[in-house]
């Protein structure tokens, strides 16, 4: 049975359904002028002067780790992460080190940083999770002493600010995605943002099998003939995706807002529960995207585990979910020798995190249900 109130609701907007249909009649869907004009709009966003679309927040990061030469390398990261950016760290030839997270902000603890840096370090690879940034002054001094890159994350983090800076003007290189459920969607995608110009060019040049030449790019000069460079892969944005972040795009300050909105409700109504959870912090001079809205279950208050928690919310017509399973317990990364010991605060937090519904459309009744739901679940297990 669909829920009353589901974990996400995409929307599209007029402006997006007009970029999409104007496309279609174009006759030119696979990478070509809206994705120049998508890669550009977002550029100056960001206040960046660089831009590659791809096909997926994890294309974005491979092709990153390869363009900056990080296979045999050691990459600094977190357990606490969806599967991809493991997978593209291990897809480049790098090594993956991990290191435990801050129990505030669920990013990368700098602190742990510094006792893996090493001759084998290539870069660090933060992940600003549900759109919190990461501390960025702390890892910037940390990269400058090692003389290595910072490749940012952000998937979650378009719109976030530190020190009022977008993350890719805090880091070397940030990717975003524009996953169906993400702030701003294409649908499927994804983007990297960099100060560094040979960087763009060459994740391009590899996003394209290591062409010199799109199709388009040779129909628009009328000469057919191109070189391979690279050994790249199909991991190019086309026109359709291109399309809808340029309509979404228009309307993304406006559903920002909403999100903000939405969140500062929730801390309003769920600031009565602090005995039996924690909700979600900004440390001073950040500024969250707001992409989730992540509560922690104080379990030693409650009478119930964290998924008979996500049960009873069903049960009152409430989605949730679960960011993230650490890395350690996936079957498939066992091999790792990780153990949760290694992770103390990682291991705590996974076991306790609760995602609720935050997305542009979710109405402010909504979000007054969602917590009653919880207050009603809290006094009637609570300890």
């Amino acid at each position: 049975m669909k829920p009353r109130i589901p974990l996400y609701d995409l929307q599209l907007s007029r402006d997006t359904l007009r970029e999409i249909n104007d496309t279609l009649k174009s006759g030119w869907l696979s990478t070509g002028p809206k994705v120049i004009e998508f890669e550009a709009a977002l550029a100056r966003y960001d206040g960046v002067k660089y831009a590659a679309a791809v096909s997926s927040a994890t294309a974005g990061m491979l092709l990153t780790l390869e363009a900056m030469d990080m296979a045999g390398k050691d990459v600094i990261t977190t357990p606490y992460s969806f599967v991809a950016t493991t997978e593209a760290i291990q897809r480049a030839g790098a090594t993956p080190v991990y290191v435990d997270i801050d129990p505030v902000t669920l990013a990368i603890d700098p602190s742990q940083v510094e006792s893996r840096l090493s001759r084998r370090t290539g870069c660090i690879l933060p992940v600003d999770v549900a759109g919190v940034p990461s501390d960025y002054a702390a890892l910037r001094r940390l990269a400058r002493q090692a003389e290595v890159p910072i490749l940012a994350d952000a998937s979650h983090a378009l719109g976030a600010r530190y020190r009022g800076k977008s993350i890719p003007r805090m880091a070397d290189v940030a990717v975003y995605s524009f996953h169906a459920t993400k702030n701003l969607t294409c649908g499927e995608g994804g983007m990297v943002m960099t100060r560094r110009k040979r960087l763009a060019e060459r994740v391009k040049l590899l996003s394209l099998h290591g062409l010199t030449k799109s199709a388009y790019e040779r129909r628009r000069k009328g000469q057919w003939a191109y070189d391979v460079t690279a050994l790249g892969y199909k991991a190019n944005m086309s026109e359709m995706q291109a399309a809808m972040g340029l309509g979404n795009l228009r309307q993304f300050e406006k559903n920002q807002a909403k999100r903000k909105k939405a969140a500062r409700r929730y801390i309003e109504n769920l600031h009565e529960l602090s005995d039996y959870l924690e909700l979600p912090v900004c440390p001073p001079g950040s500024e969250s995207a707001w992409h989730l809205f992540i509560i922690k279950l104080r379990l030693e208050r409650l009478s119930i585990t964290r998924d008979q928690f996500i049960g009873k919310m069903a049960g009152h017509g409430v989605e949730c979910g679960v960011h993230y399973i650490p890395i350690y317990e996936f079957s498939f990364y066992r091999d790792l020798g990780l153990r949760p010991s290694f992770f103390p605060v990682t291991d705590d937090v996974a076991r306790r995190v609760v995602t609720l519904p935050l997305y542009p459309g979710l109405k402010s009744v909504q979000v007054d249900q969602v917590c009653e739901a919880v207050r009603a679940i809290a006094r009637r297990f609570g300890r």
